[in-house]
């Protein structure tokens, strides 16, 4: 990314900072699905739920939106033993240079200089610093080669089959000296991803290291700090707490921004309202002014936020509607409650009612045989709002619940049974004559 161009959101956030806080016109823009942006995506955090939808499949230029990979690849390391937040690098004669272009995105990282992988983690995701992401890369991997493939082995591990990644960083590869370009790229490759893709990126970002959120939420730091060329780095995010895209009816902590020439105006991010927290992904923002990808985030946010709501569709314990008991066959009693296994709580469009659910059992419908133990699953309930056709992000179209036994039910004795068997015959002679 250009730096110049940092450097100009920058100059603008402060401004509005100096002025007196966020414009009230972005806090109360209207709500509307026409996202303006090449592709665009909204989840909830947790489950998955897809909230919006927009050309979310096609593979497109994500630019510095790259680093996310690389970053939990660093978490993964850390968390493996195999580095540590103090762990020291030195950057080879490439990453150098890289990191003196003051036309990128970088900090400034001195030849001889040792530098923490912590450090080094705040500048990638703070200040999007280039070099200092493919430093990272070497201290997880040993060379930028086999940290690509280690980024496209994580990817395919989360079911992505449709990935280019030939850097780490997200730079152009014209960007990058020959040595550090994946074997068999050329001038023109970038890295692509669909919206979706990025959205898998960040929901397991957040969910397996949430404290992630700790950093990207830092709105300004000092790199290098008490040595000649220490740089102040301003988070690119403006939308954060008190800057300039800030938001007055949601919270956004993070994550990433991305931008080059034809990747546009990218930005992953994620924000809570009222306990709910959402990830989107606006890939090549339409529009004026060096703002447009926060003003189309904003947009999306802000309609997602008001148009779903969490609904409880069975509680732990209880009865499921339509599935509240099952005959038992040679049992001491002729019946068994079935109660959910646990509570699940679907977000579904704020107009659903209970009437609107669609429900779908399999498992057993006629009977089972006693003895039968508490808790003993016969079946699974899948539930889904009739009118949401978004599914999920990894494909599924419902969500699950499993339908117990409420309690034990013990075999009646040989004499209970016979005359059980006795008392059917004659009932059904009964009923033949009858």
């Amino acid at each position: 990314m250009a730096n110049l161009w940092r450097s100009l959101i920058v100059a603008i956030a402060s401004v509005s900072i100096w002025l007196g806080g966020a414009p009230s016109v972005m806090a109360h823009a209207a709500t509307t699905d026409d996202i303006d942006a090449s592709a665009a995506l909204a989840i909830e955090a947790k489950t998955g739920k897809i909230l919006y939808a927009k050309n979310a499949d096609q593979a497109l230029p994500i630019a510095s939106m790259t680093k996310l990979i690389g970053i939990y690849l660093v978490r993964q390391a850390i968390a493996q033993g195999k580095l540590q937040w103090t762990t020291t690098v030195t950057p080879d004669a490439n990453i150098y240079a890289l990191s003196q272009d003051k036309q990128l995105s970088n900090v400034p990282l001195r030849q001889d200089g040792q530098y923490t992988i912590k450090a080094l983690y705040q500048a990638s995701l703070i200040y999007s610093a280039n070099a200092a992401m493919m430093l990272l890369g070497n201290a997880v991997a040993g060379n930028q080669a086999k940290f690509i493939d280690q980024m496209r082995a994580q990817l395919k591990a989360w079911g992505i089959s449709d990935a280019t990644i030939i850097n780490a960083s997200g730079l152009d590869n014209n960007e990058l000296a020959a040595v550090d370009r994946y074997p068999q790229t050329t001038d023109t490759d970038q890295n692509l991803l669909s919206a979706k893709d990025v959205a898998i990126v960040a929901q397991h970002l957040i969910a397996d290291y949430p404290d992630t959120l700790a950093t990207t939420s830092i709105k300004e730091m000092l790199f290098d700090s008490g040595n000649s060329d220490a740089t102040k780095m301003a988070n690119y995010n403006t939308m954060l707490p008190g800057l300039a895209t800030a938001q007055s009816d949601f919270t956004v902590d993070g994550l990433k921004t991305g931008t080059t020439d034809r990747a546009g105006d990218c930005f992953a991010g994620t924000a809570t309202q009222h306990g709910m927290r959402i990830i989107t992904v606006v890939m090549h923002a339409n529009g004026s002014g060096d703002d447009k990808r926060f003003v189309q985030t904003a947009k999306l946010m802000r309609t997602t936020f008001a148009n779903w709501k969490l609904m409880t569709v069975a509680t732990a314990g209880k009865a499921v509607p339509g599935h509240t008991q099952l005959a038992v066959k040679y049992g001491q009693q002729g019946t068994v409650p079935l109660v959910a296994d646990k509570t699940l709580a679907l977000y579904v469009p704020k107009a659903t009612t209970a009437a609107q659910l669609q429900y779908s059992y399999q498992g057993q419908t006629k009977r089972v045989l006693a003895p039968i133990a508490k808790a003993h699953a016969v079946g699974t309930l899948t539930v889904a709002a009739k009118d949401d056709p978004l599914g999920y992000l990894n494909g599924q179209t419902a969500q699950t619940v499993t339908i117990k036994t409420a309690q034990t039910v013990k075999k009646a004795n040989v004499f209970v049974l016979i005359m059980r068997g006795v008392g059917e015959y004659f009932g059904d002679l009964l009923a033949q004559w009858t």
